[in-house]
């Protein structure tokens, strides 16, 4: 059952991993459009609210996922989400939304 998990585990990872480099790709060539990710409008430079909020939820979704890799090949079940990811992801969404309402529009 080990040699499963493990075989299962690393499946996983190349799949993924497949994922991201095909989406890194189509941006990169300019087939995923993403001039206002991170703007409010085309001539506004970038949100700081909008940055914080992408940088954390890249970071908190890698840290679980290497948790989750380490926890799947020890016990085969998924680890609960830490209190302090869901308190930082909050937190981050809590400043987007506030950036968003009192953020003076143009």
């Amino acid at each position: 059952m080990a040699g499963f998990s493990f075989a299962a585990t690393i499946a996983l990872v190349a799949m993924l991993s497949a994922f991201a480099f095909v989406t890194l790709l189509k941006m990169l060539d300019g087939s995923i459009n993403t001039s206002g990710m991170l703007a409010t409008g085309k001539e506004q430079p970038n949100d700081p609210e909008r940055i914080l909020m992408l940088i954390g939820t890249i970071a908190g979704a890698f840290a679980y996922f290497s948790y989750g890799l380490k926890s799947i090949a020890t016990g085969g079940t998924l680890p609960p989400v830490p209190q302090e990811a869901v308190m930082a992801l909050g937190g981050s969404n809590f400043l987007y939304i506030f950036g968003k309402i009192f953020r003076p529009r143009k």
